[in-house]
Formats: C-alpha cells, sequence, structure tokens
C-alpha cells in the first residue's frame, strides 16, 4: 500500500490503469523496485524491474524494495506497466487520436501540445505539463523535430521532420500473461490543474490526467487488433475522439483548386480515410457494447489537417480569427477578473463551412462520422501554418522549421474541454451569419 501523511494529497477511491484499463484500489498499487539485482525478474514485464507490493517504507513514504533500496515509480497491478503518480491523485481524461497512414496525427500532436503549453497557463491560468518526461519522451522528441530543429532556417521536407508512427516500438509494451504475450499502447500523459491565480476561486487547484493515445494508422486497418495487440482499446474509454482526415490524400478534394495538384502524394493511401473511421466505429462498438442502431454517445472532432493548403476556398481571412476570446469573469464577492474564453460559436461556424465543402467532394467521409455520432465538428488544423512550399523539383513539401507556427492545432482539445462538464475551460457562443 502507499503510505500517507497529512500533507499527502487525497488519492482517487479507485484507479484506473492507462493501459489495460483495469480498476484498482490505490493500496494495490505495485511498486516498481530500483537494485539492480532485482532486474528481470518481473513475471509480466520482459526485462522489467521486480514489481512487489511493500511492507516497509521510508518516513518520506517511500517504498523499501527487497534489497532496501528507495523506490519511485508505480506500477498496475493487473499488467505491471508503469503508471505515473498524478494518475492516483486525479480523475483521467482519455483522448483518442486516429487516422489512416500518413493522415498527420503525429504533426497534429506535436503541434497540439506544444500550443498548449504555451496558451494554457497564460490565458486560462492552468498548467500543463508532462505527468512523466520519460513516458512522453517519444512526443518531446516530436516537438523539438518540429519546433526546435537543429537547422531552423534551412529548407527541408516536410516528411522528413517527423519519423513515422510505427507498428511497434517505444509507444508499445510487452506484457507477459502465462504463455501469452499481449501489446498494449503506451498514452502521453499530462497534468492539467488550475493554478492558484485562476479567477474561479473554487475551483483552483482542481484538475485532471490527460492521456493522449496515438496509433500507427496501420493499427485501424481491418484484423490489426486481436487480444494479443489490444492497442486500439482506448477508443471505447476516450471521452472525444480525434479523427484526423487529410483532405490533400483525395484526389476529388484536389481538384477543387489547381493549386492542391502540387506535391506528390502517396496515393496508396488514397480511398482509404473513411474506411479507417469505419474500422475504428465497429471496434468502438465492440468494446462499448452498443448496437449497430445506437449512435456514440461522446463528441468526434474531425480535425481536417493541412488547412494552409485549402482554408482559402471557403474563408479568405481565417489566419486573423481565432476561438480563444478575452471573456470577464465575476467571482462570488462580485470583483472582475479578465480571462479567456474557447468562443465555441466561431468553431460551429467555421465547422458548418467546412462540413459543406467535404460534403460536395468526400461525402462518405461526413457520412461514416455523422452516422456514428449526433456530435461532430469539423475543425481545421494545420500544423505548420502558413509557410509551407513546394520544391519545384522534388514535388515535395518544404518549410523553414524556424517558420513554423501552428493555427488552430490546440482548439480541438479546447474545444473538448470546454464542451465538456468538467468547467476547467470556460465557453462562450457568438453567434455568426454570412
Amino acid at each position: 500500500m502507499i503510505s500517507s501523511s497529512s500533507k499527502s494529497p487525497a488519492l482517487l477511491s479507485r484507479v484506473t490503469c492507462p493501459q489495460c484499463f483495469s480498476k484498482f484500489l490505490p493500496e494495490d498499487i505495485l511498486w516498481i523496485s530500483e537494485h539492480q539485482d532485482l532486474s528481470i525478474l518481473d513475471n509480466r514485464v520482459p526485462q522489467g524491474q521486480l514489481r512487489f507490493l511493500p511492507s516497509r517504507f521510508t518516513p518520506q513514504a517511500e517504498a523499501l524494495d527487497p534489497r532496501g533500496m528507495r523506490c519511485h515509480r508505480l506500477a498496475c497491478p493487473t499488467c505491471h506497466l508503469e503508471i505515473p503518480r498524478p494518475l492516483l491523485e486525479m480523475e483521467p481524461y482519455f483522448l483518442s487520436v486516429l487516422g489512416s497512414p500518413g493522415s498527420g496525427k503525429s504533426y497534429f500532436l506535436a503541434a497540439m501540445t506544444r500550443q498548449l503549453r504555451r496558451l494554457l497557463p497564460i490565458k486560462f491560468a492552468t498548467a500543463f505539463a508532462d505527468a512523466d518526461a520519460t513516458i512522453n519522451l517519444r512526443l518531446k522528441k516530436f516537438e523539438s523535430d518540429l519546433f526546435a530543429n537543429r537547422n531552423p532556417d534551412q529548407l527541408q521536407e516536410l516528411r522528413e521532420l517527423i519519423g513515422k508512427t510505427q507498428l511497434e516500438g517505444d509507444g508499445y509494451s510487452a506484457v507477459n500473461f502465462g504463455t501469452q504475450s499481449v501489446s498494449y499502447a503506451l498514452p502521453f500523459v499530462f497534468n492539467l490543474r488550475l493554478d492558484d491565480q485562476h479567477p474561479n476561486v473554487a475551483r483552483r487547484g482542481v484538475g485532471r490526467t490527460i492521456c493522449l493515445f496515438d496509433n500507427a494508422g496501420e493499427h485501424f486497418l481491418p484484423g490489426m487488433d486481436s487480444s494479443k495487440a489490444p492497442v486500439t482499446r482506448h477508443l471505447a474509454e476516450s471521452r472525444m475522439l480525434f479523427y484526423v482526415f487529410d483532405p490533400l490524400q483525395d484526389s476529388r478534394f484536389r481538384r477543387l483548386d489547381k493549386s492542391l495538384e502540387s506535391g506528390t502524394v502517396d496515393k496508396s493511401h488514397l480511398g482509404s480515410q473513411e474506411g479507417v473511421f469505419g474500422e475504428a466505429a465497429t471496434r468502438i462498438r465492440r468494446y462499448a457494447g452498443l448496437s449497430t442502431t445506437q449512435k456514440y454517445p461522446k463528441p468526434v472532432a474531425v480535425v481536417v489537417t493541412k488547412c494552409d493548403r485549402w482554408m482559402h476556398l471557403i474563408y479568405s481571412s481565417i489566419q486573423d480569427r481565432s476561438p480563444i476570446v478575452p471573456w470577464t469573469m465575476t467571482d462570488s464577492d462580485g470583483v472582475a477578473h479578465q480571462t479567456h474564453a474557447v468562443d465555441v460559436g466561431l468553431v460551429d461556424y467555421i465547422s458548418d463551412g467546412i462540413r459543406e465543402l467535404l460534403i460536395s467532394t468526400c461525402a462518405e467521409v461526413v457520412g461514416a462520422v455523422e452516422s456514428f455520432s449526433d456530435s461532430v465538428r469539423y475543425i481545421p488544423v494545420s500544423a505548420t501554418g502558413w509557410n509551407t512550399d513546394v520544391d519545384s523539383l522534388t514535388g515535395q513539401a518544404v518549410m523553414r522549421p524556424g517558420e513554423a507556427e501552428p493555427f488552430w492545432a490546440e482548439i480541438p482539445f479546447l474545444y473538448a474541454l470546454a464542451s465538456s462538464s468538467l468547467g476547467l475551460v470556460p465557453k462562450i457562443r457568438n453567434v455568426y451569419e454570412e
């Protein structure tokens, strides 16, 4: 069990593992040993340190392993995979990113988390930080490659800046259950907590542990999820789905404007995007016990990527518009505080325009998503901003990394929080008309 003192934060009554999704009492959490003699001894995690239920603690409430070493890391009692400590203190908020191979999921995630780190503390008085730097190392590398590139002023191909998400590797972990090995997807985990300067005094200190899941696009192809590799089971647990859709992979969309024809497109992916969503919808129904006629009771954000290339087809001045707007909040004492809110009215207005554009070109995508959920928003995102170009010799999209400035990359996440009942991000709804 975890020993506690009067200064220790309150623990949840039930803890949810973000890998196997088992639920357990906090006193059943396992600790991960530190002594080198206890390596390669765990019966579940190959090459892992021994996991154990401690009986001895230091005065600072740190467990002592069987060799007397102080321990600091925790693990799930079911799958034995590591669990960041904040998951014992704050309720998890699961979000899933899905999309076909090459749709831009990793770019979107890198841009989104970079923007959230910058904007949440300044505009919403809310801390957003890694729950564990080691667990988020892969995503931090994505952010570094894109926004802290070693050659910021050198033209580079976009497809080379961030490597493709792999089917195996450091985004997944194998666990042994007897003679069967099961591979689990590892989420990126963040702490989100209203800080001490938040204008809503009653909500200060309130937060959630954000768990973001990003699979290789191939994992959403038929037959790629099984009891040996349940790597997309998080879909049924998520509070909102981010379906990343690249319209430039569709030849019908590119025919809307000659400028969209430039650049090389991987034709092996054409036509597969709605199929990926359809497969994900089938799995969610199966995991969540939904019938074929039941709608998914949670929202879906269709993240329509590369909007710097096509947004001019709908709105000419979109670069100057943001749903993050100044807002005055009055506390219980009648004191006014200046903060920001998400204008969900603007998001809905832009969403309607994109929906009409997609209906005219990729109607089956709209049909697949809206037949699954009654709450769908189409949100334009550019992970790199408006300074991309196409190399005339290679036909590849290029840019100088130092000029990358994401557009609306943080909006799907902020819209999800603002639309939820958590009360962590305020919202307003202005009315927009043509």
